[in-house]
């Protein structure tokens, strides 16, 4: 039916029968998962040496603690845990020394003439290469052998958490902390700035009222990017030698060993917590930054 005009219009009484957009959102992004799945069963069903069937990975997944058969690896979900817990840390980390070191560089401009050079230097090198110099440096240190020194084998967990390659998930995740705290700590309001001093407010007063409040979106994109470069970092750190367990551990060894049904379980469990990850990293973005969204308005 149409009005005067030609445009279209509902006929009054008539309910709508528009698919609401998120289901429509839903179909469409179910398409090429299912399809991967179509491709995936056929493959397996024609005996492809490198395409497992899915019902074996499933039942890696459905038991995640079982020792694996003829793989040399701790289990699925003792392996994702470690590659947590080495993530964790060294996303700590990086927190603790980018957000301060950011705030200097943003607010000083002495500290960023002395650092800039070095930062552009470093940061455009793969944290992945430096895991020889780690592995050099720290040895087979880990969170263990620190706190309990030679009883480390006590604590099995800890103990696998090698410092190597926490050091280089630190170094991935620190430069996009730093620079994005840096660029908030400098798109702050001047104006906001001398009048929160003529207030009478010190330095820690402007730096927790003003600085860090206008930061904190920016400071926020930084570790949603950095939890993404962690994840990513953890895993290739994992495939070099020296470490027992961890997704990465996993990967390479059942490529090794040609247990590909492993292989497939611990990419499809990286994936999944990877997502998860992202998703608490946007929803705390978005809790930071819905003050600068109503500013705008």
């Amino acid at each position: 039916m149409r009005d005067s005009s030609g445009d279209s219009v509902m006929s009054p009484g008539r309910p709508s029968r528009r698919i609401p957009r998120p289901v429509v959102q839903i179909v469409l992004g179910a398409v090429l998962p299912a399809a991967i799945l179509v491709v995936w069963h056929v493959a397996a069903q024609r005996g492809s040496a490198v395409v497992p069937p899915i019902g074996k990975v499933l039942g890696v997944l459905a038991h995640p603690f079982a020792e694996p058969e003829n793989l040399y690896s701790a289990p699925l979900g003792i392996g994702a845990t470690v590659s947590v817990l080495r993530v964790a840390i060294g996303f700590a980390l990086a927190a603790v020394t980018g957000i301060p070191i950011g705030l200097l560089l943003g607010r000083l401009r002495v500290v960023r003439d002395l650092l800039n050079p070095l930062i552009s230097a470093v940061m455009v090198i793969s944290p992945i290469a430096w895991m020889p110099v780690a592995i050099i440096a720290f040895g087979f240190a880990s969170v263990g052998t620190v706190l309990y020194g030679e009883e480390a084998w006590r604590a099995d967990i800890l103990e696998q958490l090698t410092l190597a390659v926490i050091v280089v998930v630190w170094l991935g995740t620190f430069f996009p902390i730093a620079l994005n705290t840096a660029a908030g700590a400098r798109s702050t309001r001047e104006a906001h700035i001398e009048a929160v001093r003529m207030l009478g407010a010190g330095r820690v007063q402007l730096l927790r009222k003003v600085i860090l409040p206008s930061a904190a979106p920016a400071i926020m994109t930084g570790m949603r990017v950095g939890v993404g470069i962690a994840w990513r970092v953890m895993v290739a750190a994992e495939f070099f030698p020296g470490t027992r367990s961890g997704l990465g551990h996993m990967i390479i060894t059942a490529k090794d060993q040609t247990e590909y049904h492993y292989l497939y379980a611990a990419i499809l469990v990286i994936c999944a917590i990877g997502l998860i990850l992202d998703a608490a990293a946007r929803l705390a973005h978005l809790g930071v930054s819905r003050w600068q969204r109503k500013e705008r308005t």
